[in-house]
């Protein structure tokens, strides 16, 4: 099984690794051009499930990157950002009473669960570009199921990356989002091949 570890000593191992990132966040403040930061983290949800070498490609294909980005972020607005105004919202009757911190606990849920829901849609969704492939709750919860609960960690990294890195918001939020969501596309990709090998065998 891949390990977040594994998947960023690879992602992040070429020299341009920190450029490729800037530009990404970059292009995560601009409105519209957030699409082609969004097309760039689907290339690499693609790479990872189809198998391939794990790296940041070339920021190339700019159109196909435009398309690839509408995509992705309509279903990281759905799955990931959705649940967290939904869990936001479950903390608004808490407000007039004095519990300080805890008064966030209703989106824990909703923090925890925006990555990697969103990375099983996106995940889904190149296996035919539908959108309805992407909304299939059952089967995205059966995939989180898979990861017999090593889909925290990522969440956690992201959580301290951000707020180490807090100055440099885009930059982490790419970043983490990059390191994040290959990792998820890796190890389901894993479970499948997995198995198939069940499948084959006698």
């Amino acid at each position: 099984m891949p390990t977040l570890e594994q998947v960023c000593k690879r992602l992040f191992s070429d020299s341009s690794w920190f450029v490729k990132c800037v530009v990404g966040g970059l292009l995560l403040v601009v409105p519209v051009a957030h699409f082609l930061a969004f097309g760039y983290l689907y290339e690499l949800v693609a790479r990872a499930r189809r198998g391939d070498l794990l790296e940041l490609p070339e920021w190339t294909d700019w159109r196909r990157l435009f398309l690839n980005g509408v995509a992705a972020f309509v279903i990281f607005l759905v799955l990931g950002v959705v649940p967290l105004v939904a869990c936001w919202a479950l903390t608004l009757p808490l407000r007039p009473f004095s519990f300080g911190v805890f008064v966030y606990v209703p989106m824990i849920p909703g923090v925890l669960l925006a990555g990697p829901l969103s990375a099983a849609g996106l995940y889904q969704y190149q296996k035919r570009e539908e959108y309805r492939d992407a909304f299939r709750l059952p089967v995205l919860v059966a995939m989180l199921a898979s990861h017999r609960g090593r889909f925290w960690l990522p969440t956690f990294a992201l959580i301290g990356f951000l707020f180490v890195g807090f100055p440099l918001m885009t930059f982490t939020i790419f970043t983490g989002l990059a390191g994040g969501w290959t990792f998820y596309a890796a190890f389901f990709r894993n479970i499948e091949e997995s198995r198939k090998a069940g499948q084959r065998a006698p």
